[in-house]
């Protein structure tokens, strides 16, 4: 049911100042507190932010979000978009993305003239397991369909897409641009070439190995199974790996923006099953910038954890108290491989665990911010209403340091 009530023509503006990614590197964080900077600067980064009470879908307080969050300058005129969902799995929302943000994005999208519209991922190995022999186990429009999101899809006259279904030789070579961790070229997605501009669509939640699952983790969904399977074997590596798929000319070059709905989080284990929490005041947000989107995203799950969460939350199938399970990332992903591709434990690294506190820290984050030197970002949290849980805004703008 649609609620407008919540929309608010009044704006609130967080300046989080200057993001010195030299200061980061130095171990510190600097942040210049100046919004005449802020202003003249050409490098500015705007998050977009609203607030969903539990239970609201209001469409109009989500496409006046989108719309604060990007100018659709970059679409012209029979261009094609493609939306990469979060389908690790065939499970519902929020093990997957919501199939009511991706109505409303696939609405706002026509709104502003896309006709050529994609949607679809490569569902996770674990769970589809495809080779260049053909089909091991799994389809990911199965899942699609089971999730909800392939309803959604076609009722909107989109195009789903999934990349398993494309054949094995259907993938491309590259490495991402500049210093990166991998090893060995990536095989990316053919599809990459065939679109002109990407939108992540991703969930909000926990992930069993990455900590956090949001922007940065859903570009693996681009790789095919060889490239998995390196990447789940770069120990110390795994963070930094995942973080630069977006690195790639092919999907950086294209990526215009990052959505996500908070109206349900995951906010332990993930990405397939956890502890599910629903906020009373739950964040819907975008930005161009997939930094911004990412610490937005941590900041909110690790206020989900804290707040939302039981101390002695726990699953039996999935090994007792959730949060010492959460720990046993090494364990879990030797598990991981040797269900997959049945390797011994001497073939798997050992996969460091990031506790959360400083979010900017984050190996991913951190990565990226290496990778992204050359950048002094400013950033904004532009709210367009105001967030009934007080306590929310104050805990996460003291993790995003405003």
């Amino acid at each position: 049911m649609e609620n407008t009530s919540g929309v608010s023509r009044r704006n609130f503006l967080w300046t989080i100042g200057t993001l010195s990614s030299m200061a980061l590197l130095g171990g510190g964080t600097s942040f210049a507190f100046d919004d005449k900077k802020l202003a003249a600067q050409a490098n500015s980064v705007r998050l977009s932010a609203a607030w969903l009470p539990k239970g609201d879908t209001s469409y109009s307080l989500f496409k006046r979000m989108v719309e604060k969050a990007t100018d659709f300058s970059w679409l012209n005129k029979g261009d094609r978009v493609f939306i990469k969902l979060a389908l690790n799995s065939g499970n519902y929302y929020p093990a997957t993305s919501d199939p009511w943000a991706l109505d409303c994005l696939l609405k706002v999208l026509k709104e502003h003239g896309a006709t050529k519209i994609f949607v679809g991922d490569q569902s996770g190995v674990r769970n589809v397991y495809w080779t260049a022999q053909g089909q091991v186990r799994g389809t990911s429009r199965a899942f699609a369909q089971s999730s909800g999101l392939l309803a959604v899809i076609e009722r909107n006259g989109a195009t789903p897409i999934f990349f398993e279904e494309r054949g094995y030789p259907a993938y491309i070579e590259t490495l991402p641009q500049g210093e990166h961790h991998w090893k060995q070229p990536l095989m990316v997605t053919s599809f990459v070439n065939e679109v002109d501009h990407i939108i992540y669509l991703p969930r909000l939640g926990s992930h069993g190995f990455a900590d956090l699952t949001s922007g940065m983790k859903i570009s693996v969904g681009f790789l095919r199974e060889d490239s998995r399977k390196a990447f789940h074997q770069g120990g110390e590596n795994f963070y930094a790996m995942y973080e630069e798929i977006n690195e790639v000319p092919q999907i950086k070059s294209k990526l215009r923006l990052a959505v996500t709905s908070g109206r349900s989080v995951m906010s332990l284990i993930g990405p397939d099953a956890g502890h599910i929490v629903e906020p009373e005041s739950a964040p819907i947000f975008a930005s161009e910038n997939l930094l911004a989107h990412e610490i937005f995203s941590y900041a909110f799950l690790q206020y989900a954890r804290e707040t939302m969460t039981p101390k002695d939350a726990s699953d039996a199938a999935l090994g007792g108290n959730l949060w010492e399970v959460q720990k046993n990332r090494t364990v879990r992903n030797r598990n991981f491989l040797k269900y997959v591709w049945n390797l011994p434990e001497s073939e798997v690294p050992e996969l460091p665990v990031f506790q959360p506190g400083d979010i900017y820290k984050h190996p991913a984050i951190l990565n990226y911010i290496r990778l992204n030197r050359h950048q002094d970002l400013n950033f904004s949290v532009l709210e367009l209403n105001e967030n009934t849980d007080e306590k929310a805004k104050r805990y996460i703008q003291g993790q995003l340091k405003v």
